[in-house]
């Protein structure tokens, strides 16, 4: 099984601002904005209010556009939609890295985006100041089904209806691909009680990847993430400066760009126990 850790959501160069932690711990990713998205940032809710509302109070400039609302994984942002089928798109480069890397059917995406402390001031959200930048897991993905859409898609909105408005099925992206998720989440040879996509609803400091106090690049892994074999360590990450090693855990320079970092767990099967502890 392969792990890819996904860079999601929105970042100082699409969209600008990073996605909210609430007073209560509850985080949501924020989608980036797509002019010509079919889906409005209106149209998605947390809690009682819209996506847009939220995005205004925060600052952020592209409330009234629409948004690339991919990897869709939380179904509480557009729970209005009862026929809903998780799903999440890749195309161009970025594609062509996890197709080189052989990720497929049974590999599992951790989803971590930029995430920040919000608080309520006079009945309004605001980032909390001073409150760190932080890189965050916050969602995840078991590959069951590789999708490449082409021409009409007619044969896969035939099989996925509910793929309709997807954003990876209205743009002929190079490279183009959807993958969906399995039924049920298995890591190493547990079954585990969830669904094989979903997102963690709270901030929990175990999936917080950035180290305290440091520059969200700058994170600190179990010391099992330290390689073993440096051409075979996690993907963008290859290079020996990037690393520090001690008993207790893998210090990290995370690479700026770059969206999936993948490792063959084959060769580091130690990374796995830390996996399960995510989800309990």
């Amino acid at each position: 099984m392969k792990l890819i850790l996904s860079r999601k959501g929105t970042d100082s160069s699409a969209g600008g601002l990073p996605s909210p932690i609430f007073p209560d711990g509850r985080i949501v990713s924020l989608p980036i904005p797509q002019s010509d998205g079919l889906t409005r940032y209106s149209q998605l809710q947390v809690g009682n209010q819209s996506l847009s509302s939220l995005i205004k109070q925060l600052g952020g400039k592209q409330w009234r556009s629409g948004c690339h609302l991919d990897p869709d994984i939380d179904h509480s942002l557009c729970a209005d939609v009862q026929d809903w089928l998780p799903a999440f798109g890749q195309a161009s480069s970025a594609q062509r890295h996890l197709e080189q890397e052989g990720v497929g059917v049974g590999d599992l995406f951790l989803f971590f985006g930029w995430f920040k402390q919000v608080e309520k001031v006079k009945g309004r959200w605001q980032q909390v100041k001073g409150a760190p930048d932080i890189h965050l897991i916050y969602g995840w993905m078991q590959v069951c089904e590789i999708l490449k859409p082409e021409g009409d898609n007619r044969e896969i909105l035939e099989r996925y209806p509910q793929l309709a408005r997807h954003p990876h099925l209205q743009t002929d992206y190079p490279f183009n691909t959807i993958y969906l998720p399995t039924e049920q989440l298995q890591i190493g040879e547990h079954f585990l009680d969830l669904p094989g996509t979903g997102v963690f609803s709270h901030y929990d400091q175990l999936r917080q990847l950035t180290t305290a106090g440091e520059n969200r690049t700058q994170w600190t892994l179990p010391a099992a993430f330290f390689p073993t074999d440096f051409e075979r360590a996690l993907s963008y990450h290859r290079q020996p400066w990037r690393w520090q090693q001690s008993e207790e855990s893998a210090k990290l320079q995370a690479a700026a760009r770059g969206q999936e970092f993948v490792l063959d767990l084959a060769v580091q099967p130690d990374v796995i126990p830390w996996i399960e502890a995510l989800f309990r």
